[in-house]
C-alpha cells in the first residue's frame, strides 16, 4: 500500500530513479546533552572503525535488499561537535569509502556555527546533503522540562544559517513528551510547516533503564503513550504537515536492550502497515489540514 505521506523512499525514487539506503555510522563524537530520556551514560565509542561500520552495513543492505545506492548518515551523537577541520577530515574519510549519493549529518540546534555550516555546504555540489536537527518540540517549556539544553529560538537561528547553502533541513520531533498534549504536538508541526524545512522525523518517546525518565516512569510521574494514542497523535501531525515536506521516519526503534516501556504488541512493519491502512480507510493524508 502506498503511503499517504511523502516518504524518504519516494523522494529518492523521484529524484534519483533508484532505491537508496542510509548507512548509519557513529562518528565518535558523542553528545554533551543531558536529556531526561537519553542514554548518554552508556555511551562509549564503537569498537568498529568508520570503514568497518560502513562496509558491514553495505554488505547487509546488498544481501537483504539488493541495494546499489547509499547515503552516508552520521546519526548517533552530535556530529558537528568538533572544530571544522576535524569535521572535514571525518566527513571526507567517510565519503571516500563508497560512491555515496548523499550525506546526512545529525546534530543539535545549538551545535552549529557559520563556519561549520559553510563546511557542510561545500559538499552540496556533489551530494544530496541534509542536516538533521534534534529539536523534539517547539515549546520552550517542554524543552526545559526534558532538559534539552537549547531553545526553539536556537533552532530558528540554526535554520537561518542554512539559507542559500543548498543544505536541506530535517527536524526531529518526539511525540509523547512529558506535559505535551496532542494539540501542542500538532501546533509544533504547524509552526515547522511555516518554516523553510524540507524533512521531518517522528518518533515516540520510550523509556530506557537508567535514565531520569525511567525514574519518573517507575514513580508513576510519567505514562508513555499507548500505541493507539501514538497512532492518532502521529496522523494528526501528518495532516497538519505541509505536503511537500519529506517524512523520513514515523516510528522510533530501540535496540539497546534497556527498554522499560512502552511495549507494543506489533512489529515495526505491522505498525507501519496499520498506520497507512488507517489513514487510507479514513481518507486522511499528509497536508489535509495544512493551509
Amino acid at each position: 500500500m502506498a503511503a499517504p505521506y511523502l516518504t524518504f523512499a519516494r523522494y529518492i525514487r523521484d529524484r534519483y530513479k533508484t532505491k537508496a539506503f542510509r548507512i548509519s555510522v557513529d562518528g565518535f563524537l558523542g553528545c554533551s546533552g543531558q536529556c531526561i530520556y537519553c542514554e548518554n551514560s552508556y555511551y562509549s565509542p564503537p569498537e568498529e572503525s568508520l570503514e568497518d561500520q560502513v562496509l558491514r552495513l553495505k554488505a547487509f543492505y546488498e544481501k537483504r535488499y539488493k541495494a546499489r545506492d547509499f547515503y552516508l548518515y552520521f546519526q548517533k551523537g552530535t556530529n558537528t561537535a568538533a572544530p571544522a577541520e576535524e569535521l572535514r577530515s571525518l566527513y571526507d574519510r567517510g565519503l571516500s569509502i563508497l560512491p555515496f549519493i548523499g550525506l546526512i549529518i545529525g546534530t543539535r540546534p545549538d551545535a552549529v556555527s557559520p563556519e561549520i555550516i559553510s563546511l557542510i555546504a561545500s559538499y552540496a555540489s556533489s551530494y544530496d546533503v541534509w542536516v538533521e536537527f534534534g529539536l523534539q518540540s517547539t515549546f520552550n517549556e517542554t524543552l526545559q522540562r526534558v532538559k534539552r539544553g537549547h531553545t526553539y529560538d536556537d533552532f530558528i537561528r540554526a535554520l537561518a544559517l542554512l539559507e542559500g547553502t543548498g543544505i536541506k533541513c530535517t527536524v526531529h520531533m518526539i511525540l509523547g513528551l512529558p506535559g505535551e498534549t496532542r494539540e501542542m504536538m500538532a501546533e509544533s508541526v504547524r509552526r515547522l510547516s511555516r518554516l523553510p524545512i524540507q524533512g521531518i522525523k517522528f518518533h515516540h518517546l520510550y523509556v530506557l533503564r537508567g535514565t531520569e525518565l525511567a525514574r519518573l516512569y517507575e514513580s508513576g510521574s510519567y505514562t508513555p503513550l499507548t500505541y493507539d494514542e501514538y497512532k492518532e497523535d502521529l496522523i494528526v501531525c501528518l495532516e497538519n504537515l505541509r505536503s511537500d515536506i519529506v517524512v523520513h521516519r514515523i516510528l522510533g526503534e530501540e535496540r539497546s536492550g534497556r527498554l522499560l516501556a512502552p511495549h507494543w504488541p506489533m512489529s515495526k512493519d505491522e505498525i507501519l502497515a496499520d498506520i497507512r491502512r488507517t489513514m487510507a480507510r479514513s481518507g486522511r493524508f499528509q497536508g489535509r489540514l495544512s493551509p
